[in-house]
């Protein structure tokens, strides 16, 4: 079952109960995660355009060249992730918690 595609967010909670944490260029387009316990998941490539992540807890996930545009990470736990290559255009970072995160041109702070 594992690197096996993943398409839903039905799917990815309960592989990643299962204990998988990897999801390479999974299609999320639009699911709904928020508040949702990923901690150190693997999204690279992947696509969570429009994906409602409000509340989740993301910290020290991958998210290497994930597309996170129009995404809602409103209160979202990302501390020590990796964005380095992530597009956040028109995401909702309203409350999130950075700290220690890797932004997306591959620096430590916003700038």
């Amino acid at each position: 079952m594992f690197n096996q595609p993943v398409d839903s967010a039905r799917e990815l909670l309960t592989r990643y109960s299962s204990g998988e944490r990897v999801f390479k260029s999974a299609c999320l387009n639009g699911v709904d995660l928020h508040g949702a316990c990923l901690m150190r998941v693997s999204l690279i490539e992947a696509d969570l355009v429009k994906a409602n992540l409000k509340g989740a807890n993301l910290r020290q996930a991958h998210l290497e060249k994930a597309d996170l545009s129009g995404a809602d990470l409103e209160g979202a736990h990302l501390q020590g992730s990796h964005l380095e290559g992530a597009n956040l255009e028109g995401a909702n970072l309203t409350g999130a918690n950075l700290d220690g995160a890797i932004r997306p041109n591959g620096r430590m702070r916003w700038q």
